[in-house]
């Protein structure tokens, strides 16, 4: 079953997904578009942060839905924005072109630098409004270590949890980050489905870990996915 499947999202009502959080989102990204492509949509993915481009997917920054859509004809997914200084994709906050021309919008809202696990500042996340669902994500290897040495931004994270940058990382506590308003359900309006993806689980433990967060969203009507990605597939590498 596929990520969409899993998640409960449709194709056709969710047309635009915006992924926040840390610890998988671009794994995430172009996996979507990937399962979304192999169901016969045709898919655009951008960002409205910055993110590193796929070396095997068109990168345009095309405006006009007529010329998106036929670069979507011949190619099937390509990617929105354009390549900064640091060569960084850098996307675009303007998504009515893209959902003109694509049948499917896959957006990156969020950074995290690596982490697995963060709470956003004022600044952050991105959602667009056009978004129809927001999936926050979470790595499972930030359960068991400590606040200071896994988090982005670990004094929100500290400041949302009543905790210490020494104090280790619980599994209520991804599942408090991930649930909270000032966390993975900042900025996701009401209607915006809202769900949740745990990833890194390939290790028995973290698996254990996230069944545990799984049961507690579950407990707030919160709906997530376990996951986790092979040495190939991060930054879908092995996709396009």
């Amino acid at each position: 079953m596929g990520i969409w499947e899993t998640l409960a999202l449709d194709m056709d009502r969710h047309r635009v997904v915006a992924l926040v959080g840390a610890g998988g989102k671009s794994s995430t990204l172009y996996a979507l578009a990937r399962q979304a492509r192999d169901a016969g949509r045709t898919v655009i993915i951008t960002t409205t942060t910055h993110i590193l481009p796929h070396p095997g997917l068109l990168c345009t920054d095309e405006a006009d839905p007529n010329r998106l859509r036929a670069l979507l004809e011949r190619r099937g997914v390509i990617t929105v924005g354009w390549i900064g200084k640091e060569g960084k994709l850098t996307g675009t906050e303007a998504l009515a072109p893209c959902l003109a021309a694509a049948d499917v919008v896959v957006v990156e809202a969020d950074g995290a630098r690596t982490r697995p696990l963060k709470v956003p500042a004022a600044h952050e996340p991105v959602i667009p409004p056009e978004a129809r669902a927001v999936v926050a994500v979470a790595g499972m290897d930030s359960v068991g270590e400590s606040i200071g040495e896994v988090c982005h931004r670990p004094e929100l994270v500290c400041a949302l949890l009543h905790r210490q940058l020494t104090d280790l990382i619980t599994p209520w506590d991804v599942a408090e980050i991930l649930a909270s308003p000032q966390g993975g359900r900042k900025g996701v309006a009401e209607e915006m489905a809202f769900r949740c993806l745990l990833n890194k689980t390939e290790e028995p433990q973290r698996a254990d870990y996230a069944r545990q967060i799984r049961a507690l969203l579950a407990q707030q009507g919160i709906q997530s996915a376990i996951t986790y990605y092979t040495e190939e597939e991060r930054g879908g590498r092995c996709l396009f």
